[in-house]
Order: C-alpha cells, then structure tokens, then sequence
C-alpha cells in the first residue's frame, strides 16, 4: 500500500512532469530531487505521523511526506528540513545518532521536532507541487 500512495503523491507532485525512480527512497522530477518518506495512519492517533531526518534525506532538493494516503502530504525544501535537523534541541534517535525524529500533527499541519514542543507550521507545504 505505501509503495501506491508514494507514487500516488509523487504524481501529484510532478504535475505532468516525468518521474524517474532514484533508489529506494528518491525520485527525480525535472531537475529536483525528491526524498520520499510514508507513514501509515493508526487507529490510536489518526491525525498524528512519526517521520525521521537522516543525511540521505539532506541528500535532496524536497522532502516529501506522504500521510496515510496521496490525498495527505507536505512537498518541503531540504533548507526547511535542513534547518530542523540543525536545531540543537531537534530530538535525536537513541540508537543512531544521525537520525533526527520528528512528529507531524496532520490536523493542525505543524511538525514538532525539539525539546519543549517546538515546532514548525506545515500549511504552506500541504499538497504543493513542483
């Protein structure tokens, strides 16, 4: 099912534009880099999604998260998501240390990232396209 909606929103997101599948977790559309993360809804929390920063995802032009379905996903430049993982306060992975942890809150369209509760609006990034 993610494999689907993954395509379903990098379709939506390249707006007639080719798509050519770069590794697992990237897609080039014209001269941009997509890194493509999904994150499946759950019964418990269904407006809330866990995604994660690594260096590959800095490797980019856009970071795109795909929340629960194509209909739901935030197209954000690798400088938005660049600036969370240099947070010194951005939650870090207890097992590997790269990776930066963040949550997005779908209903309110806002991705907390670091101690305290900070967090980032996500409204300018809904459904936007290439």
């Amino acid at each position: 099912m993610s494999a689907s909606e993954k395509n379903a929103a990098l379709a939506n997101v390249a707006n007639g534009v080719s798509i050519v599948s770069v590794r697992k977790a990237k897609a080039q559309i014209g001269k941009a880099l997509d890194h493509v993360r999904f994150c499946s809804r759950t019964l418990d929390a269904s407006g809330k999604f866990k995604f994660n920063i690594n260096p590959n995802t800095l490797s980019a032009d856009y970071e795109l998260w795909v929340c629960g379905s194509s209909a739901l996903y935030y197209l954000m430049p690798v400088s938005f998501i660049r600036a969370i993982y240099d947070n010194p306060a951005t939650y870090i992975d207890r097992i590997h240390p790269e990776i930066r942890v963040v949550s997005v809150n779908a209903d309110a369209h806002t991705v907390t990232y670091a101690a305290g509760g900070v967090s980032s609006s996500l409204q300018g990034y809904l459904c936007a396209t290439l």
